[in-house]
């Protein structure tokens, strides 16, 4: 039974009512006095004993009324603070002054593996105290905020913050560890931060070449093997890595790419692997996490991997063998697990041969391969690509543009393109910037270079056969004629880049019995 008594505030009030039950022969409980009330719980009693005793209690002078409540004020509080741990997703740990844990929640059960069966009540272990910085809270009085610690019993890293609990003296009589989950942050800052997923459905084609490349992409995104792209530059491997990220059942978790080229070798270890307090001069106070931490449960990107020193290499090839990474400057390791994603203009078959690549590392690297073509091999996709990236940059620009002119168009497909989409995309943006009506002609498309033209293989001069300068000539114009065609597989394409009409084209590819291109080439 727990009542409620409003009451006034008076000398002897508390006594009148201890007297009252003294003599029913009523226990007491529990008794709690706040400003205003008295509460009371007693002992269970038959119906007709307690209406006579709240009648009796309702009797003493400065007693307003007996209600009959859930909960005693105290245990209300506890349920309520008990609530609010529960819910938190960080841990949290009280311990009084003489470091005995007196409050833990489950989480903080969850993030230190702790048992807590074992832990209540008990002093907390002198190490696990010592790192999250309880033990010099109570010590000096000083609170820390958000210190990256590793916490042995987890085998990891987490953040920590403590406060010092002080009693009316201004003494400290306890502290309080607020305990994150280093993961937990890092999932939480990559929600916040990440751009916008790029899947397969984002990287536009037409070509044959480009469609066999994307049935292999799809197939790997599933697996959870490390992939090596290979390609030129320009070629979109960053693109197809963040694809290949977000088709994998690690699409949630973290994509970090990294240039292994951009950084200098005296950083990328300490960049890759992160780094302890004092591990060298201007490292960060409380130590660094390295990307293969960040990236843990996701994809770690390497793009340029053929730039890495040979000494990095070997580091490198340990984490993968093993699945673990060790700070530098640290004893300690830490296990990961991380998707690697790497790329390479390079051929690291020459450089593995060169005694530039360690072999050991090669073949962990290239488990699945994938080979994204050049866009000179991929022609069917200039002009989509362009009329993308058209549509892109007339938004983002703000301009009116619509489309490529004819001539325009012809310019853009007889290029090389050295430097693949990404020079493609560069050559339209400028366009863009320097259209004034609403279609780009050829004037605006500026090239880097002028267009290289094919080197033909001219005949030797044989003078045994006594060939006329007409002969000879001849045999350029039939070689001009078949690389012309197989490149550009259109009469009307042909004749455009050659000068040429489209019925003398066809005519003098009859004339050397060169195979013609389909009509419907030349629509």
């Amino acid at each position: 039974m727990r009542l409620r008594l409003p009451c006034v505030n008076r000398v002897g009030l508390i006594h009148d009512i201890t007297q009252c039950l003294a003599k029913r022969q009523i226990n007491i409980v529990s008794l709690e006095v706040e400003q205003g009330n008295v509460f009371l719980e007693c002992p269970w009693l038959e119906p007709e004993r307690e209406k006579a005793f709240i009648q009796a209690l309702r009797k003493i002078g400065g007693v307003y009324r007996v209600e009959t409540i859930a909960l005693m004020p105290s245990k209300e509080r506890a349920e309520q603070l008990n609530a609010i741990l529960g819910s938190v997703q960080d841990g949290i740990l009280t311990v009084n002054q003489d470091s005995i844990l007196t409050q833990c929640n489950m989480a903080a059960v969850r993030i230190l593996r702790l048992s807590l069966a074992a832990s209540m009540g008990q002093p907390i272990d002198d190490s696990l105290a010592g790192n999250l910085f309880v033990l010099e809270t109570l010590r000096t009085g000083k609170s820390f905020r958000n210190r990256e610690v590793f916490v042995d019993s987890k085998g990891g890293y987490c953040i920590v913050s403590t406060l010092p609990l002080r009693n009316r003296q201004e003494e400290v009589v306890g502290a309080v560890a607020v305990v994150r989950d280093i993961r937990e942050v890092r999932e939480l800052v990559h929600k916040i931060t990440a751009s916008r997923p790029v899947t397969f459905a984002d990287i536009p084609f037409t070509s044959t070449a480009m469609a066999r490349v994307m049935e292999q992409a799809r197939l790997y995104a599933r697996s959870d093997s490390t992939v090596l792209l290979c390609g030129e530059t320009g070629t979109g491997k960053e693109l197809f890595a963040r694809a290949l990220h977000s088709g994998s059942s690690r699409a949630q978790a973290a994509f970090i790419p990294v240039n292994c080229a951009a950084i200098p070798e005296t950083l990328l270890e300490s960049e890759l692997f992160g780094y302890e307090e004092g591990a060298f001069t201007g490292a960060v106070k409380g130590g660094k996490p390295g990307l293969f931490e960040l990236a843990n449960e996701g994809t770690l990107f390497l793009d340029e991997i053929g730039e890495m020193s040979v000494h990095l290499q070997a580091k490198l090839l340990r984490t993968l063998q093993d699945r673990r990474v060790r700070r530098v400057g640290s004893s300690r390791e830490i296990a990961i697990n991380v998707r690697i994603i790497s790329a390479t203009n390079r051929d690291l078959e020459k450089q593995v041969a060169g005694g530039l690549f360690r072999e050991d590392l090669y073949y962990r690297l290239n488990v699945i391969p994938l080979f994204l073509p050049p866009l000179r091999e991929r022609q069917e996709d200039i002009r989509l690509l362009a009329e993308y990236f058209l549509k892109r940059f007339a938004g983002k620009l703000q301009r009116p543009v619509q489309g490529f002119t004819p001539a325009a168009l012809e310019r853009l497909q007889y290029y090389d393109w050295p430097g693949n989409v990404r020079e493609l995309e560069n050559v339209v943006e400028r366009a863009v910037n320097l259209v004034g009506g609403t279609a780009v002609e050829e004037r605006h498309i500026l090239l880097g270079r002028r267009p290289p033209s094919r080197q033909i293989q001219v005949p030797d001069v044989r003078f045994e056969t006594y060939q006329t300068l007409h002969e000879r000539l001849a045999q350029v114009e039939k070689i001009i004629l078949r690389e012309t065609v197989k490149r550009f597989g259109s009469a009307r394409r042909v004749g455009s880049v050659l000068g040429l009409s489209h019925t003398a084209v066809l005519k003098k590819l009859r004339k050397y019995n060169l195979n013609q291109p389909h009509q419907a080439n030349d629509g």
